[in-house]
């Protein structure tokens, strides 16, 4: 942990898109990130073949619990690659996870697990989806998807994929909606 409260102290840390999404969620701020990183703990490390070691890191901000997903990023920098709020049904408190039933995330789909953090899949219509397709920027209603319980990452069917490339090709807009710009300073 020191290694982490040192990439703090040093602002040599990187947060993932993943993050960000969070962020702009308001439910996790950079000054949880960095109260978790400072005064947190490591609940558990994971070891991938490619990417090497990973690890979930908890810790709060008064009364609310943040996990963090972080690994060395390289050259001395921290990834932050996931930022959320251990919640059921994954979570049965911040320290401890759910004990899973037998015949619990079955799915239709031919993956159950998040591929960036093992987390719980789970079938959803997703009422706003981002979707960028050679630098513009839709929003596609409805969506069938699968949700990531843990981290949120959404995954769509190839199937899904092919008919939101037809549809947009077609231009079927079904209306426009004014987007939130910022710029960053």
């Amino acid at each position: 942990m020191e290694w982490f409260a040192g990439r703090v102290r040093d602002a040599r840390y990187v947060l993932s898109e993943h993050v960000v999404r969070t962020l702009m969620g308001g439910q996790v701020t950079v000054h949880d990130i960095e109260l978790v990183l400072q005064g947190g703990r490591v609940l558990e490390e994971h070891q991938h073949a490619t990417r090497g070691a990973s690890y979930l890191v908890v810790g709060r901000n008064g009364g609310k619990f943040v996990h963090l997903v972080c690994a060395d990023g390289g050259g001395g920098w921290l990834a932050v690659l996931f930022a959320y709020l251990p919640v059921p049904p994954i979570w049965a408190n911040a320290l401890r996870r759910s004990p899973r039933k037998e015949d619990e995330n079955e799915m239709d789909e031919p993956y159950k697990t998040c591929y960036f953090c093992g987390g719980a899949m789970k079938q959803i219509t997703v009422g706003n989806f981002d979707y960028r397709l050679e630098g513009k920027l839709y929003v596609i209603k409805r969506v069938p998807a699968s949700l990531c319980q843990e981290c949120g990452e959404k995954y769509i069917a190839a199937d899904v994929g092919h008919r939101l490339n037809e549809l947009i090709a077609a231009q079927a807009y079904t209306g426009s909606e004014q987007v939130g710009v910022i710029d960053y300073p």
